[in-house]
């Protein structure tokens, strides 16, 4: 695992400036995984799009970022009564609060993402 939790180096994030003749493979707003690819010399990016696959799309749809920390965004996690308790028990035997430990495995299996070059579960 990462110890400062960035990802890789192979592995940057781009933002869509201009998905709108595509609409269903990139979101106008979105941030995407850029994949390495020797396309780049000509003008493409290999971009993980909407459907979770990798394609080349020109790169002027994109506009890199270099720094994603400070981006947030808020999660909805729905669990059942049980799900609930597990997770309360398995906190309280570690001392942790249950956001606590769900961030922490959030960060967990983004780290894994990104040092297995995917980000598909």
């Amino acid at each position: 695992m990462n110890s400062d939790k960035t990802p890789t180096p192979s592995i940057r994030y781009a933002r869509c400036i201009n998905g709108d003749d595509d609409p269903l493979s990139l979101t106008k707003g979105q941030y995407y995984a850029v994949l390495p690819d020797s396309a780049e010399s000509h003008g493409m990016l290999r971009v993980i799009d909407n459907t979770a696959e990798d394609y080349l799309f020109p790169s002027h749809k994109f506009q890199f970022s270099d720094d994603l920390k400070g981006l947030q965004t808020d999660l909805t996690i729905g669990l059942t009564v049980p799900e609930k308790a597990a997770i309360y028990q398995i906190a309280n035997q570690r001392g942790l609060s249950m956001a606590a430990l769900m961030r922490e495995w959030i960060d967990e299996r983004l780290d894994l993402a990104s040092q297995e070059g995917n980000l598909s579960p």
